[in-house]
């Protein structure tokens, strides 16, 4: 790792989230961290993109290879890896890293850039990218079912109960859609019920709001 960068990383004070400069020699760094440890080029770029996004909102963090570890960590262990019994402790032995600092940084960006976190029976951690393809029509199946159920408690005066609204969404997504394996089913219910919730929130204050 460069040693000017590293001076970079653990800088105080100092606007640098959006520079392009910071941005291409973070993303060169963890790349050469990856080639260290012969990462496969399909988990690599994902995670490069997703260490390029994090840095681009919140700049750099203290710490650059447990920050790297954690981007690649996430990215390994996709919702569509399941399933996949990787361990945190594993990984970070493989990339000889501290667990802790990979817990924390691996909380880190996925607090700040809107991840959520499925968990198997295991309790194993898997990810859902809020730009990926599966939160893509998680989001647009609760839209686009919210909406209905409001026009039609418009015009009928009923509205579905919120646990049977959610029951409806979560077979579509994982019994015909098939965006999830059935063992995320509880998982995703809850996932769906706090979406339901926000886009009603969202689609009935537009309406009460254009009101007369």
């Amino acid at each position: 790792m460069h040693g000017d960068m590293r001076d970079l990383y653990h800088s105080e004070g100092i606007d640098i989230g959006a520079s392009p400069h910071i941005i291409v020699n973070t993303v060169r760094d963890a790349h050469e961290f990856f080639a260290e440890y012969n990462v496969d080029e399909r988990y690599e770029f994902l995670a490069l993109d997703l260490i390029r996004r994090y840095v681009f909102q919140e700049g750099l963090p203290r710490e650059s290879e447990p920050f790297f570890g954690a981007a690649l960590y996430m990215v390994i262990r996709h919702a569509w890896s399941y399933p996949n019994p990787l361990t945190k402790t594993e990984f970070a032995n493989k990339l000889l890293l501290k667990e802790s600092s990979l817990e924390w940084y691996t909380e880190c960006i996925a607090e700040k850039l809107g991840f959520a976190v499925l968990r198997d029976k295991n309790h194993l951690p898997f990810f859902l990218d809020p730009q990926g393809t599966i939160t893509s029509v998680i989001n647009s199946v609760v839209r686009n079912s919210v909406g209905e159920e409001i026009v039609r408690s418009i015009v009928k005066g009923v509205f579905k109960a919120a646990d049977a609204l959610t029951e409806k969404i979560v077979d579509q997504l994982i019994n015909v859609v098939k965006i999830l394996p059935s063992a995320f089913e509880q998982e995703l219910f809850n996932l769906v019920q706090r979406k339901i919730e926000e886009e009603s929130e969202k689609l009935l204050s537009e309406i009460h709001g254009k009101s007369p």
